[in-house]
């Protein structure tokens, strides 16, 4: 693209963009293709469809560059390169996409949910369920999808693959070589529909391309992105076909599903059932979101034809007989002056609508009248959508396939390509139209042999019911590999029993399984409960749902939460939100319920109140004042940079040191018989050392998200073990209360709450800084009452004797199976919560660590110096009181990119180039790169020495570090620089909570410290109970109910 950067940040967020909207249920189908037509010719396919779908979409793209600005709709390209045969031929066939891919998504939900279910309700009737639970948000009448949504559902289909996949693979563990597929035209040709599935989403791309501020870059975007996504496919295909050959069906899911009777697949293995039920919801979580989104666009066009609303404002579509050509996407003969970005999520909602732009015009539109009329239209297209799901419910690879080789590929490359050859035909040169017209040929010929066969398929079915209909007669109705056959185990066999509730053998002989004499069921074979695993599905949904929730808190003169606030909220929550949860429900058996929620409500008030006194401190602050370090010097000089440094180093230190040990242990937990918790803590910090040596790390929100929800959903699953596991309990011990046990609380709450030093970063970002104050207590508050509800259920099952660390508890015996409260987990739900875990501690460990670098490289190094500006003695300043109280300066314009602790100690905020600079020549790198792997050694040897101390480990650096740099400096700046201006009680209490955690911080310290460093030899298996319990369990289950 000549002297511009191959691809841009402003390129990436299109290309994320793109990326959300393609990637979805067509995956599924990716092994089948291999299946289908072999490894060779299903490369040379996905090859050809990936071309074509770039070409398309690149055609699509600059045929968008050549349309007057009048042109904003698919609809609308249609008419001003055909007229009006242009315009009905994009929206009938965008019309038969948005109405027949929800179909689908209702087919497949409705399977799933029969599977995850499949003694509640029938698939029809599930169904049924689906379509009513997404009707609510079918009559949003101006629905928009956030980034967040489409990222989740798009997260979601992704995990689902890899658990798939993963399946797959490890149930047909030791395989032969795999068969080949009986070829045939018509099974080759199959796979033409499921990819224009796959690739399909060519109707947003008018407007990603409307809102990027360089649209001639909009060609490379669609190439990078559309060949990151063939990759995948790729990867995804080959990897399932290497271990099952021509055997796997059309629907990855289906395939690892295991029959109700044996828990055996079609395969021939038996799949871990908590894997099944997370693939199962993963995807469920994609369809639940996409369905309301990929529906609206037909909605807006049936309002159009049918009610008369939406109709654009009366424009002539010029006939463009003369135009410049954008013949490259570096082509600058298009004299257009530069557009600034403006980079909003879009979405396939936004289709068709006219008012893209404005709300206004668009919500009025659904007002009087209209309201009741759009209502009973909207609910009458779904009723349709769920006949036409029920009568074709069992068919939904020939369904999938139907769609996507008739309506998809017509509007997503037949026409793109035909409207672009059209217009530019006359400057096209000949390669380029011999080309086209290849792909517009060879697709419209396949597209309809495939759509005539998969429709005869779907209204004229056969009753063909071989099992793999894919392979040659010798592998029809036989499963070339039977893992089971060959490698069964009595645990294993144990489980199947129970899975099943058979206890004769006639099953296991059907499938050609002898039982020795040693395969019998023990009582300790306890059979597992699969709702546990459930349950990390709900919170996640309730989390959204939560968060909008401060708007019905009440009218003001402003409004109580922006949207703004609400990015700086959740970007604060994911700073917060970490592995201090983990020892929330131990703080309940330390101090008991009463005084550990004192406890908690005084923490969270001092958090609080230092969080908004930091906030407050940086509006009085001059512009120079940029980072905590900046912030400390200013009010106090070089005592109070080092203050601040040295306790924000000690803190990005020895968090990453927590998480060593955690980590270490996590892994050491899931993989027991590999190596030694020693050698995990030196795989883990080998593992994260490559991202801690870019020099310029940035974390993404994406990121910073996947990291929170890691926590998020280890936890709920860890609570949910322990409510499973101990269910039935009588009245929970209460703990046997001393000062030292209860002080103890304060290391753990200081480490879950403290993530201030982000603080000045945000504000800096926000339009309005002096709105802050309200986003932090909004925003602690709200993780208040998380770390209150995580804590109080998790006690409620075992009082006193659920240890420091949530998932420590929840960990069984090697050899018994039991944890030690004398349950038997789901060691797939352990699994879970461990790797959801190790997700946060890999994403947060380099970013928690790079302030540090920064600070050594300026101390050791020279580096990052700051420019030669006057920091204010801040005599005079303007103090803003309440968070409604505006400065009476200019308003600024919200950056609101995602701020992470990373960020925390950078000069060059807001200059990626200079800080680069720095980093660049020899000299400078080689001694940054031995710097940075030297810290990390130290902090390996540190995490070795204290690895059997986590509990102590982490309340120390809480108690310490934490407690310094997120409370106490915050609030001394702040008392410092607006003393004579404060009130006396605001004196008194901001005083009472520094004395308060000075002490408290210092005491903890010094009993962690001690704890770490002379060590006792105390094996009281749970001491924060009296004498009764210190090594009994309460209430065993498994002995309560073995018999």
């Amino acid at each position: 693209m000549g002297k511009g950067p191959f691809f841009t940040a402003e390129d990436a967020k299109s290309a994320f963009n793109l990326f959300c909207c393609i990637y979805g249920v067509g995956t599924l189908g990716m092994p089948g293709n291999f299946s289908r037509a072999g490894p060779f010719l299903a490369v040379i396919a996905m090859a050809f469809m990936a071309f074509a779908n770039v070409y398309a979409s690149i055609t699509m793209s600059k045929v968008m560059l050549l349309a007057p600005k009048s042109v904003k709709t698919f609809g609308d390209l249609g008419e001003w390169c055909m007229g009006k045969t242009g315009r009905w031929l994009c929206v009938i066939s965008q019309m038969g996409s948005c109405l027949l891919i929800p179909c689908v998504f209702l087919v497949l939900g409705g399977s799933l949910l029969d599977g995850l279910f499949p003694k509640a309700f029938s698939q029809t009737t599930w169904i049924i369920l689906m379509a009513c639970m997404v009707l609510p948000v079918c009559l949003v009448p101006t629905l928009k999808e956030g980034a967040g949504a489409a990222f989740a559902g798009c997260l979601g289909t992704i995990i689902a693959d890899i658990i798939g996949v993963a399946v797959v693979m490890h149930g047909m563990s030791g395989h032969p070589s795999v068969p080949s597929p009986d070829l045939s035209f018509s099974q080759v040709a199959g796979c033409f529909g499921n990819l224009s599935l796959a690739y399909g989403a060519g109707i947003v791309i008018p407007d990603i391309q409307r809102q990027h501020s360089d649209p001639k870059r909009m060609p490379r975007v669609v190439g990078v992105t559309v060949g990151v996504i063939s990759i995948l496919f790729l990867v995804l295909a080959s990897t399932a076909y290497s271990a099952v050959g021509c055997q796997i069906s059309g629907n990855l899911l289906f395939t690892i599903y295991p029959h109700s009777e044996t828990g055996l697949t079609n395969l021939g293995f038996a799949p871990n059932w908590g894997t099944i039920v997370l693939a199962y919801l993963f995807m469920q979580l994609h369809i639940t979101i996409a369905f309301a989104v990929l529906i609206n666009p037909a909605f807006y066009i049936a309002e159009r034809v049918f009610l008369g609303m939406h109709q654009q404002v009366e424009e002539d579509l010029e006939n463009a007989n003369s135009y410049l050509q954008s013949s490259t996407p570096a082509d600058l003969t298009v004299k257009e002056s530069v557009r600034s970005s403006k980079m909003s999520y879009v979405s396939v909602a936004d289709g068709e609508n006219v008012h893209k732009d404005n709300l206004e015009e668009e919500a009025a539109e659904y007002r009087g009248v209209n309201a009741i009329k759009y209502v009973v239209m909207r609910i009458a297209i779904v009723i349709v959508l769920v006949i036409i799901s029920i009568v074709l419910k069992d068919d939904f690879t020939s369904l999938a396939d139907f769609v996507g080789a008739s309506c998809i590929t017509v509007n997503c490359i037949l026409l793109p390509i035909v409207f672009y050859l059209k217009k530019s035909w006359g400057t096209v040169k000949m390669w380029e139209k011999v080309a086209g017209s290849i792909v517009v040929v060879i697709c419209f010929v396949l597209g309809c042999y495939v759509t005539y066969t998969t429709g005869k398929e779907l209204f004229a079915p056969s009753d063909d019911e071989v099992e793999f209909p894919y392979c040659a007669p010798e592998f029809e109705h036989t499963v070339y590999y039977n893992a089971t056959k060959d490698f069964v185990k009595s645990d294993f066999i144990c489980s199947m029993k129970c899975s099943s509730n058979r206890t004769n053998d006639d099953v296991f002989r059907r499938l050609n399984i002898t039982l020795n004499a040693g395969h019998r069921c023990g009582l300790a074979a306890v059979c597992r409960s699969d709702s546990a695993l459930r349950v990390h599905y709900d919170p996640f949904i309730l989390l959204f749902a939560s968060s909008d929730s401060s708007r019905f808190l009440g009218p003001s003169k402003m409004p109580f939460f922006t949207l703004e606030d609400a990015k700086t909220s959740f970007n604060l929550f994911c700073c917060m939100y970490g592995i201090g949860t983990l020892g929330m429900p131990g703080n309940f058996s330390r101090a008991g319920p009463a005084i550990a929620v004192i406890a908690m409500l005084f923490m969270a008030f001092a958090n609080i109140y230092a969080s908004v006194k930091m906030s407050q401190v940086m509006l009085l602050a001059p512009k120079s004042v940029k980072t905590f370090g900046d912030l400390g010097e200013w009010s106090m000089g070089k005592w109070g940079r080092w203050l601040s440094v040295v306790s924000q180093m000690g803190s990005c230190l020895l968090i990453p040191c927590v998480f060593l040990v955690l980590g270490g242990s996590l892994l050491d937990g899931l993989f027991s018989e590999a190596f030694s918790q020693t050698t995990w803590i030196i795989l883990m910090a080998l593992m994260v050392l490559p991202v801690c040596l870019i020099p310029t790390l940035k974390e993404g929100a994406g990121a910073a998200f996947a990291g929170c929800m890691g926590t998020i959903i280890a936890d709920v699953i860890g609570v949910a073990v322990v409510m499973h596991g101990m269910r039935g309990h009588p009245t929970v011990p209460s703990p046997d209360l001393k000062f030292s046990q209860v002080v103890g609380c304060f290391g753990n709450l200081a480490l879950a709450y403290g993530a201030g030093i982000v603080i000045p970063d945000l504000q800096r970002q926000h339009s309005d800084p002096t709105r802050m104050p309200r986003v932090v207590l909004v925003t602690v508050t709200f993780i208040s009452c998380l770390f209150l509800t995580l804590a109080s259920t998790a006690y409620s099952a075992v009082g006193c004797q659920i240890s420091g660390n949530l998932l420590y508890t929840i960990y069984p015996d090697s050899e018994t199976g039991m944890t030690t409260l004398g349950f038997k987990p789901s060691w797939g739900a352990v699994v879970l919560a461990y790797l959801f875990m190790q997700l946060h501690i890999t994403i947060a460990f380099s970013v928690i660590v790079n302030p540090a670098f920064f600070i050594a490289e300026r101390l050791a190094l020279g580096m990052h110096k700051k420019q030669a500006t006057d920091i204010e003695a801040g005599l005079n300043y303007t103090e803003s009181l309440t968070p409604a109280e505006v400065q009476s300066e200019p308003r600024r314009s919200s950056k609101m990119s995602y701020v992470s602790v990373a960020d925390s100690e950078r000069e060059f905020k807001d200059d990626a180039e200079a800080e680069a600079a720095e980093y660049r020549g020899g000299s400078n790198t080689v001694k940054y790169v031995v710097l940075r792997v030297v810290i990390v050694i130290i902090l390996v040897v540190l995490a070795v020495i204290f690895q059997d101390h986590f509990s102590d480990f982490a309340d120390f650096v809480g108690a310490s570090c934490i407690t310094t740099n997120c409370i106490l400096l915050p609030i001394i700046y702040y008392l410092i620089k607006a003393w004579t201006r404060v009130p006396m009680y605001e004196k008194v209490a901001a005083t009472i909570v520094v004395v308060i955690c000075f002490i408290l911080g210092c005491y903890v310290t010094y009993t962690t410290g001690k704890a770490l460093f002379a060590p006792t030899d105390d094996d009281t298996e749970f001491p924060y109970c009296d004498s009764k319990y210190e090594n009994q369990v309460y209430y065993n289950y498994t002995a309560e109910h073995e018999s």
